[in-house]
């Protein structure tokens, strides 16, 4: 069957293909193989450089370089087939470079790979793809993601709801502060994903430089691993075996991990807000929301948030536990989990794009929030039983939780119960103020607090 949007395996590759097309640059298997070439090519020249080897020709400099800037889908189809005989993917690349630079004309042939092995140019082939895909693509859209939070927080600090707490009727709240609460959370994770570096290595076989040694005495390998790796924007690392070890990756993946549960929680909050008509969302006339039953607009966008996001924590999870273990020096299980490192970015940038989606949809049914206050006026029982307690009564939550536990009650039985109390004319008149609709604290304060620490 032919290979579409229709006959592929995974959705990422199917029905998500035009939303994560932008991610095959990054872990597609052409952006591997194109990525371990242009780590072979650079490491050659900068072996050249250092005089680690004969300088090499300006003219063969220029024509490994083109080699790089023209690789594409056809020449990695090249390199698979070298590979098809070698059984070695990282091995075809070395073939492959003495195939299109032939000694006859650039006598450098016997340098390609020198010294390295397959986890030294995989080390930066990933490092890359990560590093890339976070500053490029994701750390944007979860920029964005926040900034649509963030306004929607200050527009409505003093938009006064009803909170729940066991999901039960609780003392007021503000659609801003409820928001801002999760816009800072978010930008903890932000920061930690922002912050992470990419660590990649150049050590040799186990990781003691043996062969380097032993080749070219002269030269101080390490300091000349360090100054490579850094060459390429990446961390160095020299405290290796065969392989990298993975934390580096392992602390990115546990920074989306945390951001993707923190986005969970949201998109559940904001579904069960659309259920309960806090927010209204906008009608495309073009969708429906049932086959069968006409009126309905789902929380679509906020249920694909949550179930992609469930599968990308699954998958980081996952790498997360395994990349941090390896066999001795090294074993080739990691080797297949490395590629789906793609799936697991692909389905959060997924999670989050049909978050923003659904965001963008929702508006404030302010109608409905001070409906579903003035039906539960027990909520400001908290505040009358502690200026009560204030004013000297020790039993007054006795008598609130008397009066109010597990009833609904209006503003007339409020009203009521402060005229036959046997209080003074001034607590009466401070009572008499409290009303759902302004019992909300510091909520609009704690919003500007909130916000003002988030530097975008």
């Amino acid at each position: 069957m032919e290979v579409s949007p229709l006959t592929a395996i995974s959705p990422l590759d199917g029905r998500y293909r035009k939303k994560l097309e932008v991610l095959s640059s990054y872990f597609s298997e052409y952006a591997l193989i194109h990525n371990r070439l242009k780590a072979e090519i650079k490491y050659i020249i900068f072996l050249s450089k250092e005089g680690v080897i004969k300088k090499i020709p300006l003219s063969t400099q220029k024509e490994l370089e083109r080699l790089d800037e023209k690789f594409d889908v056809t020449e990695a189809g090249r390199v698979k087939e070298i590979e098809s005989k070698t059984n070695h993917d990282v091995k075809a690349i070395e073939y492959y470079l003495r195939e299109k630079i032939p000694n006859e004309k650039h006598p450098i042939q016997q340098f390609f790979h020198i010294g390295l092995t397959s986890e030294d140019v995989n080390s930066v082939a990933y490092g890359w793809s990560i590093q890339e895909a976070k500053g490029s693509i994701l750390l944007p859209e979860l920029k964005n993601l926040l900034g649509l939070i963030i306004r929607m927080a200050n527009q409505e600090k003093k938009t006064v709801m009803l909170a729940r707490t066991h999901g039960q009727a609780a003392v007021p709240t503000t659609i801003g502060k409820e928001l801002s609460v999760f816009a800072v959370r978010l930008y903890k994770g932000y920061l930690m994903l922002k912050n992470a570096k990419v660590e990649a290595k150049l050590t040799g076989a186990v990781g003691n430089f043996n062969t380097h040694k032993e080749a070219f005495k002269e030269q101080d390998w390490i300091s000349f691993s360090t100054r490579f790796i850094k060459s390429l924007g990446l961390k160095p690392n020299i405290s290796t075996t065969q392989i990298l070890p993975a934390d580096s990756y392992v602390s990115i993946f546990q920074s989306l991990e945390f951001i993707n549960s923190i986005l969970i929680g949201l998109a559940q909050d904001m579904w069960r807000y659309i259920s309960d008509d806090y927010f209204i969302q906008s009608v495309d006339k073009a969708s429906v929301g049932s086959s069968t039953m006409p009126q309905k607009v789902n929380p679509i966008d906020f249920e694909n948030s949550e179930g992609n996001l469930g599968v990308a924590n699954c998958l980081l999870q996952f790498l997360s536990s395994k990349l941090a273990i390896s066999r001795l020096q090294r074993d080739l299980s990691d080797s297949t989990v490395k590629r789906n490192i793609g799936s697991a970015f692909g389905y959060t940038l997924l999670g989050w794009q049909s978050f923003v989606a659904g965001f963008k949809k929702v508006s404030i049914n302010k109608e409905e929030l001070n409906r579903n206050l003035n039906d539960h006026w027990e909520i400001i029982t908290e505040g009358i039983q502690t200026i009560l307690r204030v004013a000297g009564d020790e039993s007054a939550y006795e008598k609130l939780k008397d009066f109010s536990r597990g009833k609904k009650l209006t503003q007339d039985d409020i009203t009521k119960f402060i005229k036959e109390a046997h209080l003074t004319k001034a607590v009466k008149t401070k009572l008499s103020k409290l009303s759902p609709f302004t019992y909300y604290g510091l909520a609009d304060k704690l919003v500007d607090i909130n916000l003002k620490n988030i530097g975008l």
